[in-house]
Parts: C-alpha cells; structure tokens; sequence
C-alpha cells in the first residue's frame, strides 16, 4: 500500500476557476501535475458509477434533479458550472487517468443499503490497470468491498459529526466517530476529517501501523497540521508537493 500514502490526493480533482470539480478536466489536471485524485460516485437510475459529488445536480449543473433518478444518458446532456465538462462516468475517468495516478473512489451512500453501485465500481475497478481504493461513509459498503470484492484497497471514512449531518443517522454518528465498524468492515485505511484530529480512536489505529489520511486540506496552516497527524492528505485550493504524503 505505499502509492496510498505517498501521494496527495486531489480532492475532486485538480479543480478551479474554468474546471469543474468531478469533471474529466480536473481529473486529467490532476493526473498531469502527478497528484493522486479522490472523486465521488453515485448510482445513476441505469445503476451506471456517475462521479458527481451532491445528491442533487442542480448545485453544480444550474438545473434540479436528482442523480439516481436519471439515465446516463440524461445525465451526459448536463453540463457543469457553466463549461463544456459534461457529468462523467466511472470508466471515463479510468480511461482518462490509465494508470498515471492512484484514485480513491468515494461511494456516496451514506443512508442506503450496499448494492446499488458497488458491484458496477467494483467490476471497473477489477478490470483497470493502475492504483485505484474505494472508500465510503456508509460501513455497510465497505463490507460489501469486503465480503464480495477483499481483492480491492478499501478505506473507511469517518469524521467528528459535531454538525447536524443530515445525511449520516443520528445512531450512526457515534461508532462512526469511533471507528467501531472497522473490526467487522476491515478497512485497509481511515479518511478521517481534519479538524477532528488528533483523537484516541485514530490515534489507536496508527500505533497499528495502519495509515490514516486526513481530509480535506485548504490552507498552508492545515497541511502543516495533516502532515503532523497523518500519513497522506486529501486537499483543496493549495498545493503540496507531489510524492508528499
């Protein structure tokens, strides 16, 4: 496992002003200056693996409607934030990348059952060359991974759920925070929030040996905090050097 903590992840993508976050421009931005890319995933309506961040297209497309509910056909007309980037698909960022860079997957389903997109990700990702761990809030996917996919790096993301999160269960929130999951799931890896960092249940897994990457850096400040608490970062709006984890 050491490409997942040798090299920053792109949270998103390398995305900014002209290249939406999720696009196949901030992927390919990303994979070109060397950094390793984190992206997200849903089920479209066609359980098709669509890398797209919300629930709900209309932040980053201008028009409402909700992923799961749309083909990939339908979705490919949309167009985000006002560029020609069009809503990709798992195996175009597959094709995109071919291996350049690791990817992390996060799979967005954090109040479903496994089953809607996991076999689609985990049957791309079987048949890609090159460094690829898919992640996820919900401990019920990581399992899945487990269970069905033990081949493939999995992570399990986790963080202080201080807000109101309204899309993780109230129940959740506490053994999620405390990594209680992890010895049925057997994560390879934690993705903790930063600014939930230090605590004794991370701190318990690292005197393991088991890596741990922080989430998601934005400032010089944070990434001089991630590299003192964890093993690799996920990062935003600064840039760390490659080969930096």
């Amino acid at each position: 496992m050491d490409w997942l903590v040798r090299t920053p992840f792109a949270h998103r993508g390398l995305h900014g002003a002209g290249v939406p976050e999720n696009s196949l421009a901030a992927v390919a931005a990303a994979a070109d200056a060397g950094y390793a890319i984190e992206l997200d995933v849903h089920p479209s309506a066609d359980r098709e693996a669509v890398v797209f961040h919300d629930d709900d297209l209309e932040r980053v497309t201008g028009a409402p409607g909700r992923i799961q509910a749309l083909r990939v056909e339908e979705l490919r007309r949309r167009r985000l934030l006002d560029s020609d980037e069009h809503v990709p698909v798992l195996g175009e960022v597959f094709e995109v990348v071919a291996g350049r860079v690791p990817i992390m997957i996060e799979i967005k389903n954090r109040r479903g059952r496994a089953g809607a997109v996991e076999p689609r990700v985990a049957a791309l990702v079987e048949g890609y060359r090159g460094p690829v761990t898919v992640t996820s809030f919900n401990p019920q996917t990581v399992a899945w991974f487990a269970a069905r996919a033990p081949g493939i790096l999995r992570g399990q993301t986790a963080m202080r759920f201080d807000d109101d999160v309204a899309d993780v269960p109230r129940w959740l929130r506490a053994p999620l925070r405390q990594l209680r999951f992890n010895p049925r799931t057997r994560p390879h890896y934690v993705s903790y929030a930063l600014d939930g960092l230090p605590n004794p249940w991370t701190d318990a897994w690292r005197a393991r040996g088991r890596p741990l990457i922080a989430w998601t850096v934005r400032t010089e400040a944070e990434l001089t905090r991630a590299r003192d608490l964890a093993d690799n970062l996920i990062f935003e709006g600064v840039r760390p050097p490659t080969g930096d984890g």
